[in-house]
Parts: C-alpha cells; sequence; structure tokens
C-alpha cells in the first residue's frame, strides 16, 4: 500500500511480529507506524544520497589540497635554510620580536550541506606586517619569499583541517543514514507488514466464528420456532377432537352377534307368554 514502484518485495521469511492485540485499533497503529517508517526510509536514502554525493566533492578537494604539498614543503624548508644562511641568529631574531597582534585569523562558521553541520574556517589577514625591518641588511627577497611560502602553506594546513573534519562529520552522517534505511527496510518494516498480515487473519477468523455463530444461532431459533408451530398444532387437534360428538350407532350398524342374541330372547319371551 505505502511502496513504491521501483521498491522490490520485502522478505518477510523469518522475521517475527511485533506483540498486540489483534483489533482495529492495532491496525490502524500498524499503518500508522507503516506508513512513517516508509517516509523516514525515503529520507534516509535521500540523505545518503546527498551525503554520498558530498562525501566525493570533499574527497576531489582533498586530493587537489594534498597534491603538491610535499613539494611546497620542502621548498619552504629550502627558502628557510636560504633564510638562515643570511642571518643564523633567524630563530633568535623571531622569537625576540613576537607581534602582539596575529597576522593571521582564522574565524569558525558552520553550514549546513544534506542536513549535516559542517565546520568552516575563514582565514583574515591583518595589515600588521611581522618582523617588517628583517632584511633589510641583506637577503630581504628571501625572507619575503619564504614568509610567502610559509603563508600559503599555513593557509593550505587551515583548509586540510577543515576538509578532513567536514569529510569526517559527512561520513558519519553517510554511515547512520544507510544503517537506518537499512534497519528500516530489513527488520521495521518487515515485521510491522507481518504483524499488519497477523492482525488482518485474526480479525478475518473473528468474523468468520462470527458468522458461523450467528448461522447456528439462525438455525437454533428456526427449529423452535418450527417445533412450538408442531406443539401448537397437536393442542389444536386435541382440543378439537375433545369438542367433537361421539357417533350413534343404527341397527344396521350393529355386529350380526348382538342382532342374534336379541333374537334369541325374543323368541324365548314369546314362548312363555304361550
Amino acid at each position: 500500500m505505502f511502496k513504491d514502484d521501483d521498491e522490490e518485495e520485502e522478505n518477510t521469511f523469518g522475521v517475527t511480529r511485533y506483540p498486540c492485540m489483534p483489533s482495529l485499533v492495532a491496525l490502524q497503529q500498524m499503518r500508522n507506524r507503516l506508513h512513517l517508517a516508509f517516509l523516514g526510509r525515503k529520507l534516509m536514502k535521500w540523505t545518503a544520497l546527498a551525503t554520498g554525493r558530498e562525501l566525493r566533492r570533499l574527497a576531489a578537494e582533498l586530493y587537489e589540497v594534498y597534491q603538491g604539498f610535499g613539494e611546497d614543503l620542502r621548498n619552504a624548508f629550502i627558502l628557510l635554510a636560504r633564510s638562515r644562511y643570511f642571518y643564523p641568529q633567524l630563530n633568535y631574531i623571531v622569537t625576540e620580536d613576537i607581534g602582539k597582534k596575529a597576522g593571521v585569523v582564522v574565524q569558525q562558521s558552520a553550514k549546513t550541506v544534506s542536513g549535516v553541520k559542517i565546520v568552516q574556517f575563514e582565514i583574515f589577514e591583518t595589515e600588521y606586517p611581522p618582523y617588517a625591518h628583517l632584511g633589510i641588511e641583506k637577503g630581504g627577497q628571501t625572507i619575503l619569499e619564504t614568509k610567502k611560502a610559509w603563508l600559503d602553506l599555513l593557509k593550505r594546513l587551515i583548509m586540510m583541517m577543515q576538509l578532513r573534519a567536514s569529510f569526517l562529520m559527512v561520513e558519519l552522517a553517510n554511515k547512520n543514514a544507510t544503517k537506518k534505511s537499512n534497519v528500516l527496510a530489513k527488520i521495521v518494516i518487515p515485521r510491522l507488514n507481518v504483524t499488519s498480515y497477523y492482525i488482518l487473519a485474526e480479525l478475518e477468523e473473528k468474523e468468520r466464528e462470527e458468522v458461523f455463530r450467528l448461522k447456528r444461532v439462525k438455525q437454533k431459533k428456526d427449529m423452535e420456532k418450527k417445533l412450538d408451530e408442531d406443539r401448537r398444532r397437536q393442542v389444536v387437534a386435541d382440543e378439537g377432537n375433545k369438542l367433537k360428538p361421539a357417533p350413534s350407532r343404527s341397527r344396521e350398524q350393529v355386529p350380526s352377534r348382538t342382532r342374534s342374541k336379541e333374537s334369541g330372547s325374543l323368541a324365548v319371551i314369546k314362548k312363555e307368554d304361550n
């Protein structure tokens, strides 16, 4: 009832139903839960698709950021070595002249992609020039190139941290959405289907029992009604027989033996008279 055209038939073999009483209320609840389960599975599938697409995009960006990072890091260390050639005490000079204000500021913000909050880092370069007088005597061009190379590396490191954190969060969301979709498709929906079939079967069985009971009650009432009619007819017939007068017998209806006895008695009476 709630299935899509492209959905396969759910396998309900070996699935246990939810404990419930077979009633219309329970059936409606199971249908509502089944409808919500199908909607949840659709939502989880869409979330998994969206997060998968976002994962591929982040993976491509990570590949671009990581590509050539080792070579750039090597060039930055080479430039730092050249700067130390001009200034052997470069580390001491840098630690002595640490600025009170940062030259690069990172601000954190959140972005929602496919229902997942992703952390974003925004890089701002302040106008405060660190070590403005470093390299005036000699090696100024090399120190500027070193500054630029390490600033680019810092920005790339921040971008790598942002992409890695976003990738991990999106990957976790993708795993959760896939897991929930599988649970709904393989456990929850089959159990709800089995429970609905059980409730429908029980309700149909109750309906058949009720129909059979009504038939038996009707048969019993019909039999009782027929017996009452037969008993009433018998009573009416008996009362009619009692009220009917006894029939009188005529001479022709008297038996021959009785007539012979009467004729004999008359003959005896006549002889005595004589």
